[in-house]
């Protein structure tokens, strides 16, 4: 039910020239023909002038996810009213491990997705993502393989 009530508050973010933000949410558009990317809900975990690090919040693999096309690394998604010890907050009650941890309801990623900050906003400009604000429900979606159906009507 939170999920929908976000859905219904939540309004698309202007694309303008704003940096990427840590949290925020990327929807592939159609117009996106990256095979990789295609048809992903993304969140941002980390952003800053080395660049931005995503995970693909909608591609489960068994008992993890499929985090993105660099396969490199694997990372820990949790929700949390405090920080963890050794986690990095993303947004809200979010946090990003490096590394399996596990934790109930914790959602695990191999890999990851990147860009330069500038190829991002260059993406995003020409129309390849949506971008919705952070929102933990969204990533901890209970029917994750639907996700991108939903969100980019």
């Amino acid at each position: 039910m939170t999920f929908f009530l976000a859905l219904l508050f939540c309004q698309q973010i202007p694309t303008g020239s704003k940096d990427p933000v840590p949290g925020e949410i990327l929807v592939a558009t159609g117009k996106s023909h990256d095979p990789d990317l295609a048809r992903s809900v993304i969140v941002l975990v980390d952003c800053d002038r080395d660049g931005v690090i995503g995970l693909m919040v909608n591609h489960p693999n068994g008992k993890a996810f499929d985090g993105g096309p660099v396969t490199l690394g694997v990372r820990t998604l949790v929700r949390a009213r405090s920080k963890p010890q050794n986690a990095q907050r993303v947004a809200g009650d979010l946090y990003l491990f490096q590394g399996l941890v596990e934790r109930a309801g914790a959602r695990v990623y191999g890999g990851y997705t990147g860009w330069s900050i500038a190829q991002l906003k260059d993406e995003i400009s020409g129309g390849f993502w949506k971008i919705l604000p952070a929102d933990s429900a969204i990533v901890f979606d209970p029917s994750p393989a639907t996700l991108w159906k939903r969100l980019s009507r």
